[in-house]
């Protein structure tokens, strides 16, 4: 359907400050503990291990352990507070973030962009928003394995059990994901925040047993062990991006929280709690270098020992959820722009904006996140597939920031390319790190988002075609209108068509026999304008517009992240103005039949799309058009 304008004003520089009250600043900025920073707040369950394990060696000197601590503080300096949090938040789309609501803030003003095919831009978003889909499979299984192998500690000989009660909690996990999360959300921010309490005062207990830890706050050491390691730090640069994975979610769940409360929330707790746990594991490790499998737990005392394995599996479980919450809102945001098939979306919660479930990406990412577990067995193994999701999602990030304060906020060229230079130095920086990884695992997330990338690309290139193939049937509305006036006999009741342009009337410029036959008193066109801002009000949802001799048409528009229903839109209309019969509503609705011609190539791809439409929700559903009296009009297209 047709794209709206975005409406509001902007000043140059970004988006409008947080008009979040501060009565409730500490409501969410608890909310946003729970839901916002679970992935990044769980990291240092494997990132520093991670990290030392890419080294290669079986213990760590006190060189190298300063540098790799060096290089995660820093990265966590650079990253999440210079990027994420002092710039991407500010590139919200009246709210709503993430790298397709940026995306919808750009393409804005561009016309008829339901028939054009996918640009440079979209194919880059597309890529970036595919490899979260990865890394909503892959967090949920690293995070809980990480956690339950704790096990290993208290009893060696429960190794064996590991995965299968990791394989029942991400299970239990996934199928209680269509009950919705806000019975339990209010749980979430407490514990979460009992968490980042509990690292923070484990790191201190580390650090004072060894204040020389504290050194590595220098940047030279992680220079110089850059320098020193050559290609083998590079590679620890791939894991070190396990220390802000999650950082994405700062920015597409701010819509939930706002700015302030996540930006309070960072640097009032968890960014403090994350460097003195990273650094209490780097004072265990100077004076036990060869603990290196599980320096986390290595660092809890003995007699807290059962509270933390179960503190962490709970805060792991939390950050599963909130990844995979993520995939349903991002999977709703491109089902509304129309960059994804018509799947169900169920909305589980009346008070709380942005909850919803999506059946089939729940149980995709719930069979592949069980492949995972399956087949890696490990949080060490698998902490090597990890970052490459991550990494690549955030050099997307970074380009598409360039495009909004370049062509949006009209920053001047080279301030644009200043910043976002120093992004993409950092971001290549790691992303070089992960590639080397390919083979020992980083495959896996580039053949899941290849997977998801081809999803985005078939449906939206191949709907774009199919779309200028429907409109070639349609009539410009001034010929329907004089044809109008010739009709001498006119059916009882109310002819509905849905139309994606205002100024044409859809199926009746190819078919004689519904020209004919298609003679109602009245006669309304209905243009569904999915817009791309999250929301609109509802004065802004429906326009009106009586063309004379019987022809209405409708404007109504929803956001992004609202569900279309021209039903209640209908049912919403001034009777004074527009008395419709119920029981006489007609709604013809095109029945597109598509045969695939061309090269075996694009026979497979428009074969790939046949089978998409036939398995997502039907225009009638989808909008909710009026279950009275739907006639399909069967159309035989050609996908130029």
């Amino acid at each position: 359907m047709k794209r709206a304008k975005s409406k509001g004003k902007r000043d140059s520089e970004g988006p409008n400050p947080d008009n979040q009250s501060w009565r409730n600043l500490p409501i969410l900025s608890l909310g946003a503990l729970g839901v916002v920073f679970g992935d990044i707040g769980t990291s240092p369950l494997y990132a520093l291990s991670q990290c030392i394990h890419d080294l290669g060696g079986p213990s760590v000197d006190v060189a190298s352990l300063f540098g790799i601590l060096s290089l995660i503080f820093w990265s966590l300096i650079l990253m999440v507070c210079v990027k994420y949090v002092t710039f991407i938040l500010r590139a919200d789309n009246q709210g709503e973030g993430g790298t397709l609501a940026m995306l919808a803030m750009i393409h804005s003003k561009r016309p008829h962009a339901d028939t054009v095919s996918p640009n440079a831009l979209m194919l880059l978003v597309f890529a970036g928003s595919a490899l979260l889909y990865g890394d909503g499979a892959i967090t949920p299984a690293i995070s809980v394995l990480s956690a339950v192998e704790g096990l290993k500690i208290a009893n060696p000989g429960s190794q064996h059990f590991i995965v299968p009660i990791a394989l029942g909690i991400l299970v239990g996990l996934f199928l209680l994901q269509s009950r919705g999360t806000e019975k339990v959300g209010n749980l979430f921010g407490p514990i979460m925040a009992l968490w980042f309490l509990s690292i923070a005062a484990l790191g201190v207990n580390g650090i004072l047993k060894d204040t020389r830890v504290l050194q590595a706050l220098d940047p030279t050491w992680g220079i110089k062990f850059l320098v020193h390691h050559g290609g083998g730090g590079i590679i620890v640069l791939g894991g070190v991006v396990l220390c802000f994975t999650g950082a994405e979610a700062l920015f597409a769940d701010m819509s939930h929280f706002g700015r302030t409360p996540i930006r309070l929330t960072w640097y009032g707790m968890v960014l403090p709690a994350l460097i003195l746990n990273y650094f209490g594991e780097g004072a265990l490790l100077i004076q036990h270098p060869t603990q290196i499998e599980m320096p986390f737990y290595a660092l809890v005392p003995h007699v807290f020992f059962w509270p933390e394995l179960v503190l962490a599996t709970l805060a792991t479980i939390i950050a599963s959820q909130a990844v995979i919450s993520g995939t349903f809102t991002l999977t709703e945001q491109g089902i509304h722009l129309g960059y994804l098939p018509r799947f169900e979306v169920r909305h589980t919660s009346k008070s709380q904006r942005g909850q919803v479930y999506v059946g089939v990406v729940n149980y995709a990412v719930l069979v592949v996140c069980v492949g995972i577990v399956l087949g890696f067995r490990s949080s060490e193994r698998l902490g090597s597939a990890y970052g490459l999701a991550v990494i690549g999602t955030m050099t997307a990030t970074s380009l598409t920031y360039y495009v909004v304060i370049r062509k949006v906020w009209k920053w001047p060229r080279i301030r644009c390319a200043f910043l976002v230079g120093c992004f993409l130095l950092m971001d290549l920086s790691f992303m070089a790190g992960n590639i080397v990884k390919i083979i020992s695992g980083a495959w896996l997330p580039l053949l899941l988002g290849l997977v998801v990338f081809g999803l985005f690309w078939i449906w939206t290139e191949c709907g774009a075609r199919f779309r200028r193939a429907l409109n070639a049937w349609s009539m410009p509305l001034e010929d329907f209108r004089r044809d109008m006036k010739k009709w001498e006999q006119r059916q009882e009741g109310t002819g509905i068509f849905l139309t994606t342009r205002p100024d044409t009337v859809p199926l009746v410029g190819g078919n004689h026999w519904l020209r004919e036959i298609a003679r109602h008193e009245q006669t309304l066109l209905v243009t569904v304008i999915e817009a791309r801002v999250p929301y609109m009000s509802d004065e802004q949802m429906q326009h009106l517009e009586d063309l004379g001799n019987g022809l209405w048409r409708l404007t109504t528009s929803f956001g992004f992240m609202q569900s279309p229903h021209i039903t209640q839109i209908l049912k919403a209309l001034p009777r004074e103005r527009l008395k419709l019969d119920w029981d006489k509503l007609v709604v013809y609705l095109p029945e597109g039949t598509l045969e695939a011609k061309g090269n075996w190539w694009r026979r497979i791809i428009e074969q790939i799309y046949k089978f998409l439409r036939s398995n997502s929700y039907s225009a009638a559903q989808y909008f909710h058009v009026p279950p009275r009296e739907l006639i399909h009009i069967g159309v035989a297209l050609d996908l130029k």
